[in-house]
């Protein structure tokens, strides 16, 4: 009757552990489907960040041509009007 119990006990045991196998392994699937979300994000984020500083950078490029720009225009207009004058 006692080799029956411990049997028993064993038994159940080894249920327990394949249980606990069965859900580390579910739950490691899922902690790796979440690290390759948050990688995708992340990805998304640079590449995203990267595409707004390059629009800033061609802003940046833009209002300096326009302010050089400007100046020569307003040095001609200066000439032109000493020149009329």
């Amino acid at each position: 009757m006692n080799d029956d119990k411990i049997e028993n006990m064993l038994s159940q045991l080894i249920k327990m552990v394949g249980n606990i196998q069965s859900e580390q392994q579910e739950m490691k699937l899922v902690q790796k489907d979440m690290h390759n979300k948050l990688q995708d994000i992340e990805t998304r984020g640079e590449e995203r960040h990267k595409e707004i500083v390059d629009r800033y950078k061609s802003l940046e490029n833009d209002q300096d041509f326009i302010r050089e720009k400007t100046a020569r225009n307003e040095r001609e207009i200066g000439n032109i009007k000493r020149q009329l004058s």
